[in-house]
């Protein structure tokens, strides 16, 4: 395959085999055929399960990906568990994934190869989650707009880069200096953007690049509806993410 690009390949799961079967099905049959794999690294954390849903998780990814490297720890930490994955990969670049996303169509290398520009760290699946209501290619914190002292409202004056751990491609080395740079103690999405003074310096020189567009949503967030069919609902406590099931 020379025209192949390589990835290794970071996930994110919970103790909830069902769920992730139905996300690896998807990004398996549109994204990962198309690549050429090397090693799924994945962090399998006892959320929303224990022990025997921890391994029946890690035999779904075994039935996907013929080398695997699985992370079990006794209590769930989604900064530790990312920490630990984006210091994993060997190959040059590599697709980060949780255990809660299906794909509304195949992603493949040439997508990804024109994306891979000299200031591009992150090449994004765009969803609706991101709300982005712009033409740029680029993800960006949007600025406002003046007009002789008048504020015209946001537009495309680019602030910063934003980056994220939802769906995306990120170059080994890149995510690997994040990783060193996150505090354990904060949610990472949000210190990847603000809340971290030398993550964010660091993040800044770099870009983030969509695949998809406006409206043009690659991946679905499926664990949305999961998590309401459990009743569980997500505060942010000092920093962090808090997961906790209504009565």
């Amino acid at each position: 395959m020379t025209d192949a690009v390589k990835i290794d390949v970071l996930l994110v799961s919970g103790a909830r085999p069902a769920l992730l079967e139905k996300t690896l099905a998807s990004f398996s049959q549109r994204l990962f055929r198309h690549f050429e794999i090397g090693t799924l690294y994945v962090n399998i954390d006892p959320f929303e399960g224990g022990p025997v849903e921890v391994d029946a998780s890690e035999e779904i990814c075994k039935q996907h990906f013929a080398n695997v490297v699985t992370r079990k720890p006794d209590k769930p930490h989604f900064t530790k568990a990312i920490r630990w994955l984006w210091r994993q990969p060997v190959a040059d670049w590599c697709f980060h994934l949780e255990d809660d996303w299906v794909l509304n169509r195949d992603v493949r290398p040439e997508e990804v190869r024109k994306a891979m520009t000299r200031d591009v760290r992150q090449i994004s699946l765009m969803t609706r989650e991101k709300n982005w209501g712009y033409r740029s290619f680029y993800h960006y914190e949007p600025g406002r707009r003046t007009f002789l002292g008048m504020d015209l409202g946001k537009g495309l004056n680019k602030k910063r880069p934003i980056f994220g751990t939802s769906p995306s491609f990120l170059r080994s080395d890149f995510a690997a200096r994040c990783a060193e740079l996150m505090d354990e103690t904060l949610d990472p999405e949000k210190q990847l953007n603000y809340m971290n003074p030398d993550l964010n310096a660091f993040t800044a020189q770099f870009r983030n690049r969509f695949i998809g567009a406006r409206r043009d949503y690659v991946a679905i967030d499926i664990g949305r509806e999961h998590r309401d069919a459990l009743g569980i609902t997500k505060e942010v406590i000092d920093g962090n993410s808090v997961w906790s099931r209504t009565e």
